[in-house]
């Protein structure tokens, strides 16, 4: 079986000397890989003549991206479908500027190869809401609700929102305040029901075109999710999990740590290393060099 072309697609908005560490080990473990990077330059700017030098495709001009707002999404599609029109892949993994691999990436590729799925990507089904109780799961109000950003939230506007739950909830996002209220109506049912699971998946160009076919033709569902909160963890999800012609894992390949309750992952050490390197997984998130550089280099020699 020949090897598989796997392409990696980079999305960032910070520490940019870590995103060009990671591309220079991507293309030192794979030296025709299609390597891109969608970076949002309004904090830090990358060297595009460094990206350059190492062969990779710049996706221009980068999108303003908001976490967890409909932005990020947009700016996920547009990306898959730059690749599909741009490069040529049998896989694409979708990567952080805090991710790194964790196994050598020639093994990684080669594991592609043989896979006997379609993707590798966590997806879980979420319930609509049931209003019968003060309390509305977490996915559920993400999904199932229409939302929208608050100018300000005054403490009579959160007041009155505390008594209207479950009808109404609050949630603070980085860019501030929102407020949702449950969707009047809703693309979610028997034929497309709403799942969810973690922001990095890898994709065969099969689930990749099956996405990009689903967001032109279902501009109803583009929609909804673009008054939604955190989309990236659900709409390709929901996607793939309702074509019933793809295999998928619910296997991600990824290595986290979470503590409790935390709403994102821990920042991984050398500490962590004997467990990173046991794991078998292909990629681990999330490094940051000014919390612990040791890790990165500790990884490099295991990654000859």
């Amino acid at each position: 079986m020949p090897e598989a072309r796997v392409a990696y697609l980079v999305t960032s908005y910070v520490l940019p000397d870590q995103v060009l560490r990671l591309v220079r080990t991507l293309r030192a473990g794979s030296a025709d890989a299609p390597i891109a990077v969608h970076h949002d330059d309004r904090r830090c700017r990358i060297d595009p003549s460094a990206l350059d030098a190492l062969g990779v495709l710049r996706i221009e001009p980068a999108s303003p991206v908001a976490w967890g707002e409909a932005s990020q999404l947009r700016m996920v599609l547009r990306c898959l479908q730059w690749l599909l029109r741009s490069a040529e892949f049998d896989w694409v993994v979708l990567l952080s500027g805090q991710d790194y691999p964790i196994r050598p990436v020639a093994e990684i590729e080669h594991s592609l190869s043989e896979a006997p799925v379609d993707a590798f990507i966590e997806t879980l089904p979420v319930q609509g809401p049931s209003l019968r109780s003060r309390e509305v799961d977490e996915f559920a109000r993400r999904y199932h609700y229409r939302w929208h950003r608050l100018p300000a939230a005054p403490s009579p506007v959160t007041r009155a929102a505390s008594r209207a739950r479950p009808l109404v909830q609050l949630r603070r996002m980085p860019s501030g305040t929102w407020v949702g209220v449950p969707a009047l109506s809703s693309p979610f049912g028997p034929d497309l029901v709403c799942h969810r699971g973690g922001d990095w998946f890898t994709l065969a160009r099969r689930a990749v075109e099956a996405v990009d076919r689903f967001a032109h033709a279902r501009a109803d569902v583009v929609r909804h999710y673009g008054r939604t909160l955190i989309p990236t963890e659900s709409f390709v999800h929901t996607v793939l999990a309702n074509d019933r012609s793809l295999r998928l894992s619910g296997d991600t390949r990824r290595f986290t740590r979470w503590e409790s309750e935390a709403p994102r992952p821990r920042v991984l050490t050398a500490k962590d290393l004997p467990d990173l390197l046991a794991s078998g997984f292909d990629f681990a998130r999330k490094f940051y060099p000014a919390v612990d550089c040791a890790v990165l280099d500790a990884l490099d020699c295991h990654l000859g």
